[in-house]
């Protein structure tokens, strides 16, 4: 059975294959490498990211409660935003009531005079 067996010879010559694609591909790094100047004792992986750790809180339960104490006081209440440019906020139970009576007039139909 010599057809059933390999050959060596088709084995050595993929592993040399093989073993000459890796050289080339390791040597093209090299050479890219020193074609941009890279040091050898270069930082390999450029980070933009800032790396500081977060400032973290044993007890962050107060903090929260008083933002959202906060947010809540302002989704309650009524006040201006931007008072020269007339736009203020008001309790979402009073949006939603206006809203349900009708259609709200646009910013720039309320600024026209008849």
């Amino acid at each position: 059975m010599p057809h059933d067996e390999l050959r060596a010879a088709r084995i050595v010559m993929a592993a040399l294959a093989i073993a000459a694609t890796v050289a080339l591909a390791v040597g093209a790094v090299f050479v890219l490498l020193h074609a941009w100047h890279v040091p050898a004792s270069a930082d390999r992986v450029g980070s933009t990211r800032n790396t500081a750790a977060p400032a973290l809180q044993s007890a962050p339960q107060p903090d929260l409660r008083r933002e959202r104490a906060q947010a809540r006081q302002r989704l309650e209440s009524a006040g201006w935003v931007d008072r020269p440019a007339g736009i203020a906020h008001i309790p979402i139970e009073a949006a939603m009531s206006l809203l349900a009576q009708g259609p709200v007039p646009s910013a720039s139909a309320a600024g026209e005079s008849p």
